[in-house]
């Protein structure tokens, strides 16, 4: 039974693949558009509060991309992002008075009930925003419920969506970084408002990312809160691109890393065997061959689920090279100095989150692209083109070596 189903299930993934990337673009334009404009209704702070509003900023950073021009085509929420540069988000805090609160969306209303962007991931693809948004018990607070609580005095957010645990550590954690502005010194207590569950991440990171002067606050997920001053931080990265700013990297540096040197003694290959056992979630159909192959350049498997963030800094800090497949695994190549990576993608467009983060970082970045038509799914890995990439760097690092 088991051979008879395996060409029937290669055969639906085969139809899914060539229907996906055609049903997508009409789904959008008919069903998701009509139904974002009319229920998520956002507005800026400066259509609310004027465009003179007062606001801390942190300045543009811009790079060269020339790796752009030989990637596959981008997946079409990330078409935005190509070209030979680009350009870090618009990057700011700013007070906001008498608006109102959802912690367990992250999202800000003004006293209208209009949503303001700038509580919401910039450039977020509209599947994404209509599964977060658009279900009965978010649509009914928006347009009716009361707030519960008043929070007095200033106020700020870093929670949010999507929150997966890359976008834990690289998008919504860093936005509380924000509140180290000189502005906000002599405020003498600000509420961080938080919903639990908290995160490994955020019990760890977010204490050493913030001034004395803040304390956490606890409320209740799926309620509504008015606060009196809102300190709204805007996200450091955007949809599709993990670009970090160098203040932010050098504060993660100096709050979380080692103080001592890099090791550079580690070979990495994250393993999502555990993580993706039975379940079509990149789970690298030929595991086996592809560390046999890895093994003989010196990797070490690591399934992360087994560290604590503390040991997987540690880990990642004393890093010299690291290869997985596109997942929260590579995430914490947040915490390495100047090494090499190999990311293995699932699809035959381009999935950029890591390719900016990359940049941001400095390291250097290679990457190898399946077949599949989404993100989720189980995926084999062209082994040759692993030992190509890393017979390289390999023989980089020896000319590296005797000069």
């Amino acid at each position: 039974m088991g051979s008879a189903t395996l060409p029937i299930s290669r055969a639906v993934d085969s139809i899914s693949n060539l229907i996906k990337p055609w049903v997508r673009p009409w789904y959008s334009q008919l069903v998701l558009n009509p139904s974002v404009k009319l229920l998520l209704n956002t507005t800026t702070v400066g259509q609310a509060y004027g465009s003179n509003h007062p606001r801390h900023s942190l300045p543009p950073e811009t790079i060269v991309t020339p790796e752009v021009e030989k990637m596959p085509p981008f997946d079409e929420p990330f078409e935005y992002l190509k070209g030979g540069t680009y350009t870090s988000a618009n990057i700011y805090s700013t007070v906001v008075e008498n608006v109102l609160f959802e912690p367990g969306n992250g999202v800000v209303l003004t006293s209208s009930r209009q949503i303001l962007a700038e509580s919401l991931y910039p450039h977020m693809d509209l599947i994404t925003v209509a599964g977060a948004f658009l279900n009965k018990s978010f649509i009914r607070r928006k347009f009716t419920e009361a707030p519960v609580e008043t929070i007095p005095g200033y106020s700020s957010i870093y929670q949010g969506l999507p929150n997966g645990y890359y976008h834990k550590i690289i998008d919504l954690v860093p936005r509380c970084f924000l509140l180290n502005n000189p502005a906000y010194a002599q405020i003498d207590e600000i509420k961080l408002l938080y919903a639990e569950p908290l995160a490994e991440v955020e019990q760890l990171m977010v204490p050493k990312l913030v001034p004395a002067n803040v304390k956490r606050v606890r409320l209740e997920p799926g309620r509504l809160y008015r606060l009196e001053k809102l300190i709204l931080p805007t996200f450091l990265t955007q949809f599709g691109s993990g670009y970090l700013p160098a203040a932010y990297l050098q504060k993660v540096r100096e709050m979380l890393l080692p103080k001592r040197p890099s090791k550079k003694c580690h070979r990495i290959y994250i393993s999502r065997a555990k993580s993706a056992s039975g379940q079509k979630k990149r789970h690298i159909l030929n595991e086996p061959e592809l560390f046999a192959a890895l093994k003989s350049f010196g990797f070490q498997r690591y399934c992360l689920e087994d560290y604590s963030l503390e040991e997987k800094i540690e880990l990642f800090y004393d890093a010299e090279t690291v290869v997985g497949a596109y997942g929260g695994g590579l995430t914490h190549i947040l915490f390495s100095e100047k090494i090499n990576v190999l990311e293995l993608q699932i699809m035959a467009k381009m999935q950029t989150y890591y390719y900016y983060l990359n940049k941001a970082l400095g390291h250097n970045f290679r990457f190898i692209c399946a077949d599949k038509a989404n993100n989720r799914e189980n995926f084999s890995v062209n082994i040759d083109q692993v030992v190509e990439i890393l017979a390289a760097w390999q023989a980089d690092s020896a000319v590296s070596n005797y000069g």
